[in-house]
């Protein structure tokens, strides 16, 4: 009799802006008796109501996921990572993990930073409901009132991709380097308005791989990031300059 161990990696995609259906990724996990272990990297620190994540959003049990991962470089402006399950998993990664033999110990000015941003989460809740009061009125700005871009990925999600709509790409026959050009220039442009803003950057193409045989591609999109620190008069500010620049940028293009 052969046994098998079967794991199944979850990822919060930050190029699709999307998160996983964890509850239905558990019901798999039980029904199918494999190991889930759940990235959290962009979900970590601004998902559910404490900013626990993507279990604490969904309303689950963090203990049915075997092994729960980060990076703290994200929304934790720090460095390395996390690893959290039971204490046999957590000891293993710890010792086995290649970065445990091939790595630096993450510095203490890092460590101080993701550690007090993870207490100013706990002791100002009210910073993840202004977060996501700036984040609904920046994208009113510009996914429902723009004919030229739409907003996609998860509503909750402070950071925002703005792809041009497919008949804008039709109409006017842009393909992946002309949507990118355009794409620029807008950022160009809300720049020289005061707000900054950049487009989505994908990881090159291996070298020597044939075109059919690259895989997935991230769509080409602007980058928008959402913050708490800016009151919502100049959120919404912010998203009316960006929704006029690529007004001015698309709207001249013929």
């Amino acid at each position: 009799m052969t046994c098998r161990n079967w794991f199944v990696v979850c990822l919060q995609s930050f190029q699709k802006t999307k998160y996983a259906n964890i509850v239905t990724q558990i019901e798999l996990k039980l029904r199918y008796k494999f190991r889930l272990i759940l990235d959290e990297t962009y979900s970590y620190g601004v998902l559910g109501r404490t900013g626990r994540g993507l279990t604490e959003h969904a309303n689950v049990d963090p203990l049915l996921v075997d092994m729960i991962v980060g990076s703290l470089a994200s929304h934790l402006c720090a460095g390395g990572g996390f690893c959290a399950g039971s204490a046999d998993i957590v000891e293993h990664q710890r010792i086995s993990s290649s970065s445990y033999t091939y790595s630096a110990a993450l510095p203490a000015m890092l460590a101080t930073m993701a550690s007090e941003t993870v207490m100013m989460l706990q002791e100002n809740p009210e910073l993840l409901v202004t977060l996501r009061d700036n984040t609904k009125a920046l994208r009113a700005q510009l996914d429902p009132r723009s004919e030229y871009v739409r907003c996609t990925g998860a509503v909750e999600n402070p950071a925002l991709l703005l792809v041009l709509k497919n008949e804008v790409i039709s109409a006017r026959r842009l393909g992946v380097e002309e949507q990118e050009q355009v794409l620029q220039e807008i950022v160009d442009e809300a720049l020289a308005q005061g707000v900054l803003i950049t487009r989505l950057k994908g990881m090159p193409a291996a070298l020597g791989v044939a075109t059919r045989d690259q895989g997935w591609a991230a769509r080409p999109a602007l980058k928008i990031c959402a913050s708490g620190a800016l009151s919502k008069k100049e959120i919404e500010k912010a998203g009316t300059v960006i929704r006029h620049a690529v007004a001015k940028v698309v709207g001249k293009r013929k």
